[in-house]
């Protein structure tokens, strides 16, 4: 585990607009190229945040399309010569017309897509005291694990919700080989103070790798906050990197070495006996 990748973690507030998002994504991944980022990695919902589920309809893609968004994605990626996973955007359902994919891409330097995840987890709540919730209304599950490599790290997908299901992540781990663990997420501010960090350590400390989770931040309308928080997890489960609220970039340097070292300073992954 020789490998070494710096990765900047955009943290921004989507809403309906979304000409307006991707100029965002813009300024914030050439924000991150600059300061040295190989992996620019955008929230869920970067493209798309409306007031409904079913509000994303009209502007889902066939990702080889090369609509507007997958397209933006190649082109930044190509201009700063820097991968970039796109965190959950509508994908086309070929045959629903009334629900999309949640799908997480990842577009390699030369502005080829070369790996997607679709949300297997969908959030339907009804939060006391907050939000009611129901991705299912006009999202569908997607049912693959995913892990690609990147510049020598073994990088594991995930959405949002997935990191309240510590089984998915030991499948990413032990069964793929993850050895970084993404969760590009929109958490409820509600569900965020009480859970987000705790999460997102846990899930650290108990696959011993690095989590990155851009995150939405803010209210983007009456009806949606998100937590903000974005922040990077080393594999002994320290924040190394984070930023509360606003649009930004939260940057570290991961690499294989500081896994290799907490994997055999407690080899769990070696003892666990039930998955």
């Amino acid at each position: 585990m020789t490998w070494e990748l710096r990765v900047g973690a955009v943290q921004m507030r989507s809403g309906s607009d979304l000409t307006a998002n991707l100029a965002t994504v813009r300024e914030l991944t050439g924000r991150a190229a600059a300061d040295g980022a190989r992996l620019v990695a955008l929230p869920e919902c970067f493209s798309f945040l409306g007031r409904g589920e079913g509000d994303k309809l009209p502007i889902a893609e066939q990702l080889e399309a090369g609509g507007p968004i997958v397209s933006t994605l190649r082109d930044l990626a190509t201009k700063h010569g820097v991968w970039i996973l796109g965190g959950g955007t509508p994908e086309i359902v070929p045959g629903d017309p009334k629900r999309t994919w949640n799908t997480a891409v990842v577009i390699d330097p030369r502005g080829e897509l070369v790996a997607r995840y679709r949300k297997v987890h969908l959030f339907d709540v009804d939060i006391p005291g907050g939000a009611v919730l129901r991705e299912s209304d006009a999202t569908a599950a997607g049912d693959e694990l995913v892990v690609v490599e990147i510049e020598g790290a073994k990088v594991g997908l995930t959405i949002c919700y997935d990191v309240r299901f510590p089984e998915l992540y030991r499948a990413l781990v032990c069964d793929r080989g993850a050895e970084v663990l993404m969760v590009p997420a929109a958490f409820t501010a509600h569900t965020g103070a009480a859970h987000w960090h705790l999460l997102l350590r846990a899930r650290a400390v108990e696959d011993q790798a690095w989590v990155v989770a851009p995150a939405q931040w803010g209210k983007h309308n009456e009806k949606r906050e998100s937590y903000g928080h974005t922040l990077i997890v080393d594999p002994w489960g320290t924040i190394v990197a984070e930023q509360a609220d606003g649009d930004g970039v939260v940057m570290a340097t991961l690499d294989g070495a500081t896994i290799a070292k907490r994997r055999t300073q407690m080899p769990c992954l070696r003892h666990t006996r039930f998955r």
